[in-house]
């Protein structure tokens, strides 16, 4: 019987036909001599084994015996099949399996090879001045081609005085160095602008950053399989050797953690620049500038070296935005203040993919923030400290509503609440638009069998008025200021106000403005747009507010 047994798992070399003919080698001979009165544990252990030796013929009569026994020595290839010149790999488009460097662990420090640099110069030994940020991305090849609309939107969303605060660091991390080279190519066409600027450079991981991991042995968290653990180390490790890189050049002074599939808001430099003032006054590790996983950290260039040495702890057992959150939570165990929170609300990135770097696996996660609020001006506000008594809804801040990029400020009012913006010096303004109300998208029924999502405003300011006044004197308390005159010029319609011809009024200079609530205000208020235009600013009294399209409600 074990003879047919032998023959017939050779010929077949596949485990499910062995099991059913055995079972018909027991049902015709085995099992046809056993007498009724047999024990029922014996024909279980008999039956036992027969699978097991099922499956120890196929396993050393089947063509991966050779790729399995190579499991058991030194020279195994731990990340999956090779990117080899054979013909079975010649088609083979799986651009996250990278070839083990032959050694247990990862070097430290991360070596930087004289290739490092794809496109750009290497800032190494450069004395140029420190800039204000830089964007790091890691990226992988994936059908959808998200990178190119991360760097337009990049582009697109800052002005040329921001420009020369940032650089982009982009990480090629393709394990295939041909793939590597021909996406550095197209880029080098598509931004040769911004490469020779300066702007944007590109960059490749050494191959001695991976180290000989049996991934068939190792503990495995989360209940991950074996090809979701490798991809989440490869991830880990490139963005470990990103991170390591900008603290080894130092070329801005704060580091933003971006991925290859976001949109950025209009002006989101600047609006960082104003995150990172607010929170001067007390100790932080990271400001979130998105409510997307890992997307938005920002950290600082010369804390990067801890986090490198915190990843390369614990790469294996977890993700990369998992062990980012945990090393910011034990770096600042203290909680911030409540009026001033580390996550930015909005968010100034939204995350757009939809098929992930991981074969089979989709992610439509976005944050609900971030298209809270549209701007209608493009307009970069005069530099003003705003303070307000009317009490803060969790992190809607007060200097939100005035930054260039999208935000708003929501609260609870009281009649005499007040909203102030004072300038350091009296400014010629010639008009000031206040915009309030907050768009809700809710489900309403559009007929028996549907639902539509309508957007409608809520929390606008109903009953308030526009106070300016020539002179700031002191501030009454930390929440409201002082000033010579304050004089109403115009009342809120429908929750928004704008007032032009400012500058015929106040021939000498606006240096205070207010917003002061009524006592007929019962709702809360957003206000989602605060623009102050000087008379500089070109064509300020032509502009209109366009019109909303959503359903207004109290």
């Amino acid at each position: 019987m074990f003879g047919r047994l032998s023959y017939i798992i050779h010929s077949t070399r596949r485990p499910f036909l062995c099991l059913c003919r055995a079972a018909c080698n027991l049902r015709n001979g085995v099992w046809s001599r056993m007498s009724s009165s047999t024990p029922a544990p014996i024909v279980l252990v008999l039956i036992s084994g027969l699978l097991l030796t099922c499956n120890v013929f196929w396993l050393y009569s089947s063509n991966s015996h050779t790729h399995r026994g190579a499991l058991c020595s030194h020279d195994y290839d731990t990340w999956g099949p090779g990117l080899g010149n054979s013909s079975a790999n010649a088609h083979r488009r799986d651009y996250q399996q990278v070839v083990g460097n032959g050694l247990v662990d990862v070097p430290f420090p991360i070596p930087i090879p004289n290739d490092t640099v794809l496109l750009g110069t290497d800032a190494e030994g450069d004395e140029s001045p420190t800039r204000f940020l830089t964007i790091g991305i890691s990226s992988v090849w994936r059908k959808d081609d998200y990178l190119k609309g991360t760097i337009d939107s990049i582009l697109k969303e800052t002005s040329e005085g921001e420009k020369n605060d940032i650089f982009i660091f982009l990480l090629l991390a393709d394990a295939d160095p041909n793939l590597r080279s021909q996406r550095a190519l197209n880029l080098g066409v598509r931004y040769s602008k911004a490469i020779e600027s300066g702007l944007l450079r590109v960059l490749q991981p050494p191959a001695a950053l991976y180290p000989s991991i049996d991934f068939t042995a190792i503990r495995r968290t989360y209940n991950d399989p074996v090809s979701r653990v490798q991809w989440r180390t490869k991830q880990v490790l490139d963005f470990a050797f990103l991170f390591w890189y900008v603290w080894t050049r130092q070329p801005s002074t704060y580091y933003l953690v971006l991925e290859d599939d976001v949109l950025s808001a209009k002006h989101f430099v600047t609006a960082i620049k104003d995150f990172v003032t607010l929170h001067k006054s007390h100790h932080w590790i990271s400001l979130q500038l998105a409510g997307f996983l890992g997307i938005g950290q920002l950290v600082r260039c010369s804390d990067l070296d801890r986090l490198v040495s915190f990843l390369l702890l614990f790469y294996r057992e977890h993700p990369v935005d998992v062990l980012i959150n945990h090393w910011i939570s034990l770096m600042a165990p203290e909680k911030p203040p409540k009026d001033r929170p580390t996550r930015r609300v909005p968010g100034l990135f939204q995350h757009i993919g939809v098929h992930s770097t991981l074969a089979n696996k989709t992610q439509s996660l976005k944050d609900n923030t971030f298209s809270l609020v549209k701007r209608r001006f493009s307009h970069v506000n005069p530099t003003a400290d705003v303070v307000t008594t009317i009490r803060q809804y969790k992190a809607y801040l007060a200097e939100h509503a005035y930054s260039s990029a999208p935000g708003m400020f929501w609260g609870i009012p009281k009649p005499g609440d007040t909203f102030d913006i004072l300038f350091p010096e009296p400014l010629r303004v010639s008009r000031v638009v206040v915009l309030t109300g907050a768009a809700i998208n809710k489900k309403v029924n559009a007929d028996v069998s549907r639902y539509i999502r309508k957007e409608r405003i809520r929390d606008r300011l109903l009953f308030g008025s526009l106070e300016v006044s020539p002179k700031f004197l002191k501030m009454e308390n930390p929440k409201k200021a002082s000033c010579k005159g304050f004089t109403s010029v115009q009342d809120f319609k429908n929750g928004e106000m704008d007032m032009k011809h400012l500058r015929q009024l106040f021939p000498m200079g606006i240096q205070c403005i207010r917003i002061s609530i009524g006592p007929k205000q019962k709702s809360w208020i957003a206000i989602t747009e605060v623009a102050v235009f000087t008379e500089d600013d070109p064509s300020v009294e032509g502009l209109t507010i366009p019109t909303s399209k959503a359903d207004s409600t109290g």
